[in-house]
């Protein structure tokens, strides 16, 4: 399985305490597997290093069951985890960086932040121009429900951070864990961006 980078687990424990409460923070963690619960060591993941290598399964299961708990269990809490842990660690600089760069910028340089957060699998920009861009995340034995849909909302936030608050962007999910038609390749994931200014 592949492994995550503890910020991604973090941001989502700060999410659930923000969004829900620090109680619904402790219910969830406490129904997580043992395994898991020992791997945060306590309801704030105090075992959890921000730059840290963890099975993504954690993350996984971690925001599986905080849809299904406190949200519709429709992946929806999944797309807004996603937006809320975006870019939460860059700084300011960056920020400021992708907003004079604008969305090719933002789009050509994603695959790196991808590698950042994620072990294995690869981002690809199969196309940009018009308003909008197709992103394919593939190779990635996580690339499951879960794991997409946190990606969705981080594009759309990515996008949001690039274009600012008078611009209308959407995301559209065009393939949802299709699989590859190459030999022993895993699913994948396929997003259509656009936006206008």
């Amino acid at each position: 399985m592949s492994k995550v980078r503890g910020t991604s687990i973090l941001g989502t424990l700060e999410f659930v305490s923000a969004r829900f409460g620090e109680g619904a923070r402790r219910e969830l963690v406490a129904e997580l597997p043992a395994a898991q619960r020992a791997t945060l060591r306590d309801d704030a993941g105090s075992g959890v290093a921000p730059h840290g290598w963890y099975e993504t399964e954690l993350l996984v299961e971690l925001t599986a069951r905080l849809d299904a708990r406190l949200g519709r269990g429709d992946l929806a809490l999944a797309r807004e985890v996603g937006k809320h842990v975006a870019f939460q660690d860059v700084s300011r600089f960056f920020k400021w960086l992708l907003r004079l760069g604008g969305p090719k910028l933002l789009f050509e340089r994603a695959g790196s932040v991808w590698n950042n957060y994620y072990d294995d699998g690869r981002y690809l920009l199969e196309s940009f121009g018009d308003g909008r861009a197709a992103i394919r995340i593939e190779g990635s034995s996580s690339a499951g429900a879960v794991v997409c849909k946190r990606v969705e909302g981080w594009i759309e936030r990515a996008l949001d951070l690039t274009l600012g608050a008078d611009a209308q962007a959407a995301i559209h999910e065009d393939v949802h864990l299709q699989r590859d038609p190459r030999p022993e390749q895993p699913a994948f994931c396929r997003f259509v961006a656009e936006w206008k200014k």
